[in-house]
């Protein structure tokens, strides 16, 4: 052991190992990895110096505290621990910048007063402890010891660890240089991406504007034809059961006609025309054209309802359960030939919303219930009251999501559908919806057998206003 000390305290005299010491800091390996990084350096130095034990503190940054991040010949549990100013040997190099030399028992040194003696069997004969500095601030301390039975340090390697200190000052800076910025261009990354996913947020809200203005126009654009054909409809309805009244009383005075050639002509003519099934029809027609005419006022309406334009995004009060009607008969056509609708609505009362929002919302968890059911299944809406909250349930019997996806189903551009099938915005933007409506969105579901979104919102934005209100104040 003793002459392993002696080529080492040899070696200690030869400065090219301390360049070895420098390529190791440059290590990419290790740089990702300071606290590996530290370890090594000090497992290197107490080698090639003949040391016995020894450790490294770096500063705790922004604090006027010093961390143990490195220990060789010392317990696990020291590893980690804090130095305070004025502690102890460390302590008193931090403060005075100085390097120090220990050559005898250091609580009989007057300079440390606060030094907490270690058990005797380990008391090293001699230790240095140098200050690593960048500039002129002290940013960490490197300590080495030996024991009784080696060779004591001097002032000469005291003097001549300077270049030591120097070489792993530069190792320790430019690891925590590095690693702040690795964490910097982490942040940078993670606020390019909010960015991205808050400019893709407000492409599709304007889409989605861009499409209830277009809705909106459509149904301006047809409401004013449809209303003439619908009030036409209804006088021609009058004037055919007038003129089917005539035929009836012109077809009861058949009998009065003594002409028989007359007769005959009236006769081959009703044959013709089929009047009996012309009767009939033409009441029926009339029905149909009606029930038609009906229907698409009822699409213009729905497109309207859904749009909101007239309102935009102001705040007002509106029925939920009309809005997810209106947006069920916008989307039915998708849903029609696969997915059978059932509706439990408990007759919320209305609350205060933008209500074009959040028919956004409803369309986005109908459209992604439709597509869940491969082949045949059912979407259940329900509705109820809790409180001074309202809650709107969409539930399909589709496939479900799997437990691992469920947590990240709300990210912007997350989605299981196929490439082509899905941007990944569309629960990303409900959430945002709902969080602006001062709501949540619960997610339960099951693989195989389907899934449940529960959209909570309160009834009152003012009340919700206020309570935020008092708790920040």
């Amino acid at each position: 052991m003793l002459e392993d000390m002696a080529v080492a305290i040899d070696n200690w005299k030869n400065p090219s190992w301390i360049y070895d010491l420098y390529r190791l800091g440059q290590a990419s390996s290790l740089r990702e990895n300071p606290a590996q990084v530290q370890q090594q350096i000090l497992k290197h130095i107490v080698q090639c110096i003949g040391a016995d034990s020894g450790s490294l503190a770096v500063r705790a940054y922004d604090q006027d505290e010093f961390v143990l991040a490195a220990g060789i010949g010392l317990p696990d549990s020291a590893i980690g621990s804090h130095i305070r100013m004025r502690q102890g040997v460390i302590g008193w190099v931090v403060e005075h910048g100085e390097p120090i030399l220990v050559t005898d028992d250091p609580s009989k040194d007057p300079r440390f007063e606060n030094y907490v003696p270690r058990r005797e069997s380990s008391t090293p004969g001699s230790a240095i402890c140098w200050p690593l500095k960048q500039e002129t601030q002290v940013i960490g301390t490197l300590c080495l010891n030996r024991m009784p039975k080696a060779p004591p340090f001097t002032e000469a390697d005291m003097e001549r660890g300077n270049m030591l200190a120097s070489v792993v000052s530069i190792v320790i800076e430019n690891t925590r240089l590095h690693q702040e910025q690795t964490a910097r261009i982490r942040r940078l990354s993670e606020l390019n991406q909010r960015l991205e996913d808050a400019q893709s947020q407000l492409l599709q809200s304007e889409k989605m504007a861009s499409i209830g203005q277009l809705a909106a126009g459509v149904a301006h654009e047809i409401n004013n034809p449809i209303g003439f054909v619908y009030s036409n409809l209804g006088t021609l309805e009058r004037y055919v059961s007038d003129l089917l009244s005539l035929v009836d009383n012109y077809e009861s005075a058949e009998s009065s006609i003594s002409d028989a050639t007359i007769l005959a002509n009236l006769q081959n003519l009703k044959q013709k025309i089929d009047l009996d099934y012309l009767r009939e029809d033409a009441v029926s027609l009339m029905n149909e054209s009606r029930d038609g005419i009906t229907r698409v006022k009822t699409i213009v309406q729905n497109l309207k309802d859904f749009s909101h334009v007239d309102s935009s995004e102001e705040w007002q009060s509106a029925s939920l359960e009309r809005g997810l009607d209106s947006t069920l008969n916008i989307v039915w056509n998708e849903l029609k030939y696969k997915c059978e609708v059932k509706k439990e609505y408990g007759n919320i009362p209305d609350i205060e919303c933008v209500p074009s929002q959040l028919n956004q919302v409803f369309m986005n968890l109908l459209v992604n219930a439709g597509h869940a059911i491969e082949d045949r299944g059912t979407i259940t809406l329900r509705t109820g009251t809790a409180g001074e909250q309202v809650w709107v349930e969409v539930e399909d019997t589709g496939k479900g999501i799997a437990p691992d996806h469920i947590k990240r189903i709300f990210d912007p551009f997350f989605t299981t559908k196929p490439v082509g099938k899905g941007t990944g915005l569309g629960l990303s933007v409900s959430h945002g919806i709902v969080q602006k409506h001062h709501g949540r969105i619960e997610v339960n579901s099951e693989l195989g057998k389907g899934t449940r979104f529960r959209v909570w919102l309160p009834i009152s934005q003012q009340e919700k206003n206020e309570v935020e209100y008092q708790s920040h104040a």
